[in-house]
């Protein structure tokens, strides 16, 4: 009888144990490939999970603000997934400072956090090159090359001296070459914009 007892007892607490394991959260981690980051550069991290559950993660990017971007839905297939953003950091969405990413899979969570830094390193999202390739096919008028070019001073992308948007277009026709070499990758986004930002200050063009 006794015998029968302690059996019964093992079983129970074995039971237990089973069902303790099948219901523990995993764990999670996430980790940036850098502490910091410029603009022009991409966000790059890995998820690690301890066990993959087959469940949705769900990713946010908290700023120093605490406000949110739209929750990412991430499919988890592996212990640890390393994930590149798309899109670059651009100064029209995203300032300097203290950005966090937090994540939530299968009830457990994690956050992580990094710099973003103006190193004044001069990056242009992608539209603004359709523009000026179609400028230098002449398919776009000067005016609103030039309206293009003053956005990317406005928004601070471009930063030119004692600046002020004027009522006249003035651009030296020489400077397609420089648009056509930008727009199709044989000059950077940083030389790009330096070129704009020299003819800019010495008048050369007028925007």
């Amino acid at each position: 009888m006794r015998f029968s007892v302690i059996l019964v007892i093992i079983m129970a607490v074995t039971f237990l144990g089973l069902i303790d394991t099948s219901y523990a959260l995993p764990q999670v981690s996430v980790v940036t490939s850098k502490p910091a980051y410029q603009y022009g550069d991409n966000l790059s991290f890995s998820v690690t999970v301890s066990n993959v559950t087959g469940d949705m993660a769900v990713l946010e990017i908290v700023d120093q603000s605490n406000r949110s971007s739209s929750p990412i839905d991430m499919i988890i297939t592996k212990p640890i997934s390393n994930i590149t953003a798309p899109v670059p950091f651009y100064k029209t969405t995203f300032a300097p400072g203290t950005y966090f990413i937090k994540i939530q899979y299968s009830g457990s969570s994690a956050t992580t956090s990094f710099q973003l830094v103006d190193t004044q390193n001069i990056a242009i999202p992608p539209q603004f090159k359709i523009v000026a390739g179609s400028w230098y096919q002449g398919q776009t008028s000067n005016r609103l090359f030039g309206e293009h070019i003053m956005e990317l001073v406005n928004s601070g992308i471009i930063k030119v001296n004692n600046y002020h948007d004027q009522n006249m277009t003035s651009i030296p026709s020489w400077f397609k070459n420089d648009a056509h070499w930008w727009s199709n990758g044989s000059i950077s986004d940083n030389d790009f914009g330096h070129a704009v930002k020299y003819i800019l200050e010495y008048k050369i063009m007028i925007v």
